[in-house]
């Protein structure tokens, strides 16, 4: 059979213009698969509140600027900025927020009714280019996801939730998925700790076939491959710098995945969840990949693939734009 074009992305944050350059990509590259490695959903609440005294204006704080707005066409181009970079616009009240500010609770009932807000945007947006085209689109969630988000993504029409399950991708082309991470400064909500996301992802592999092209889609990266370099940061979540000025990048990958990987060999494998860790890397004979993430800025790092069944990873190359 012919080769398969794969174009993977990952750590997209809620950016809804790096998900539309995604949905994209399809005919821009011509890829037959699409492919997001976790972390869709974002991270950040912009509050918009009334101005004080004023009967029709608004004021938000933003990219550490104070915006007065004027109008609600004002308040609606502001809230589109902000999803672009990952973050969701919420008009509100002073007092509002501050009922939100003393129940974490409450505040994770606002937040979480927005991000199904806005992925259900997505799935009409993928529904709307994907139905009728032969690209096929899979995701899957990342630590950073909620659970409430796993029945919306079933009920996608285009997009075909991949978590924990084993795909074939084309006759002799198999990927397994896995979207959790191990424990970070944040207590996100899909953390486990190594040996058992080690677990998780050998119950998933278990369903790959013997022979043929194997994709691990692991959110996760594998322990000092180069792709799991992160700032260190202190008890106070601030990043250390050496003596230079330069931020000190530690490995913070799972060992657990890198076991199993020098052990099964796959032929790819594909991460995210570290922003920083762009690249590539070895191990015997499984090439690995993080295309990185520059969501907050608008910018859709990727990585292209062409895979064949006989002959496995024929070529690649990182994209971003």
């Amino acid at each position: 059979m012919a080769d398969l074009t794969i174009f993977y992305v990952a750590d997209i944050h809620g950016s809804d213009i790096c998900f539309r350059k995604w949905l994209n990509a399809a005919g821009f590259y011509g890829a037959d698969i699409l492919i997001i490695g976790g972390d869709l959903t974002g991270k950040v609440l912009l509050p918009i509140y009334p101005t004080p005294g004023a009967a029709e204006a608004w004021t938000a704080t933003w990219n550490d600027r104070v915006h007065r707005l004027e109008t609600r066409t004002e308040v609606d181009e502001l809230i589109t900025r902000a999803r672009d970079s990952g973050a969701y616009g919420y008009v509100t009240t002073a007092d509002e927020m501050a009922e939100i500010g003393a129940s974490i609770e409450q505040e994770r009932e606002v937040f979480g009714r927005l991000k199904l807000e806005a992925l259900e945007g997505w799935l009409a947006l993928a529904d709307e280019r994907l139905t009728g085209r032969p690209t096929r689109a899979f995701l899957m969630p990342g630590n950073d996801d909620p659970p409430a988000i796993d029945s919306l993504l079933a009920s996608s029409r285009s997009l075909v939730d991949v978590q924990g399950a084993t795909t074939e991708l084309a006759p002799g082309i198999w990927m397994a998925s896995r979207g959790e991470s191990t424990p970070t400064p944040w207590h996100t909500p899909r953390e486990v700790p190594d040996a058992e996301l080690g677990d998780l992802v050998e119950a998933a592999v278990r369903g790959l076939p013997p022979s043929g092209t194997t994709i691990w889609n692991l959110h996760m990266p594998p322990f000092d491959t180069g792709v799991d370099r992160a700032p260190r940061l202190d008890g106070s979540l601030h990043v250390q710098y050496d003596g230079s000025g330069e931020p000190i990048m530690d490995p913070v990958g799972s060992q657990a995945i890198r076991d199993l990987i020098g052990q099964h060999q796959p032929t790819v494998a594909l991460h995210g969840h570290i922003h920083e860790g762009r690249g590539r890397y070895r191990i015997g004979a499984t090439t690995g990949f993080n295309p990185g993430s520059q969501y907050q800025d608008g910018v859709l790092q990727g990585l292209l693939l062409r895979v064949s069944a006989r002959k496995g990873l024929r070529d690649f190359v990182f994209t971003a734009g």
